[in-house]
């Protein structure tokens, strides 16, 4: 009896298994995107947070959804995270992670239009397509312009194509693997807005290990180099 009493306090003296967290993640073409059959998702981001929940030792699961429903859940749900841009006004939303990756939120143009770009400012007179509900939209709203959305990265970039829109508004992620969708030459920085890192804005129940231990990764992956072999421009 004393022998397995013993064995008993030993299991329960070992530690619980791994925290595991949802990731809510926005399509962003050839970057993070679901599979045709809805079960399966691709992508370098994908790969890379595979990476990273190998590292951490945290199993991920994905989901997908609009960016503004994907930023509400991860408010409301306890073991939920998402890849976001640290915009200012959103660091007190959450908990985050150390960075992922430096961005660049910027005003593309289509390849060949060569017209002399005005600052920032004077870009306000211009008609610019951000995607629907997207932290962009929201920032170039904050920043005093009225953007035209759209539904997806393709509707914008074909709107920008066909000379509706003058420049499109993104994050400089993903530009060349959405452009190739449309079979089109990759639209060119005309401005840039402002710069960031897309780190995991996390729920505020979170657990300190667990995000300590995604942090680990982070950084390991940085360290080692691996960090490149992603794609994700």
């Amino acid at each position: 009896m004393k022998r397995w009493w013993g064995l008993l306090l030993g299991l329960l003296a070992l530690p619980g298994h791994a925290e595991s967290l949802r990731m809510l993640l926005v399509p962003v073409p050839g970057i993070m995107e679901p599979g045709a059959n809805g079960k399966t998702q691709g992508g370098g981001a994908i790969e890379l947070m595979r990476e990273i929940s190998r590292r951490s030792g945290i199993p991920f699961a994905y989901e997908f959804y609009p960016q503004a429903r994907a930023m509400l859940l991860v408010r409301q749900q306890a073991d939920s995270c998402m890849p976001i841009a640290q915009m200012p006004d959103l660091r007190p939303m959450f908990k985050w992670s150390v960075a992922i990756l430096p961005i660049q939120i910027v005003l593309m143009a289509k390849s060949g239009d060569d017209r002399q770009w005005p600052s920032l400012e004077g870009a306000k007179r211009l008609r610019i397509g951000a995607l629907r509900g997207s932290m962009v939209a929201d920032r170039l709203r904050q920043l005093g312009f009225q953007p035209e959305e759209s539904a997806d990265y393709l509707t914008g970039l074909r709107k920008l194509q066909l000379g509706r829109l003058d420049l499109w508004a993104m994050t400089d992620v993903g530009v060349a693997s959405v452009s190739s969708r449309l079979d089109m030459p990759p639209p060119k920085v005309a401005i840039v807005v402002e710069k960031s890192d897309i780190a995991f804005a996390c729920n505020h129940e979170v657990g300190d290990e667990a995000l300590a231990s995604i942090n680990r990764a982070i950084v390991s992956i940085h360290e080692d180099g691996s960090i490149h072999k992603y794609r994700l421009r």
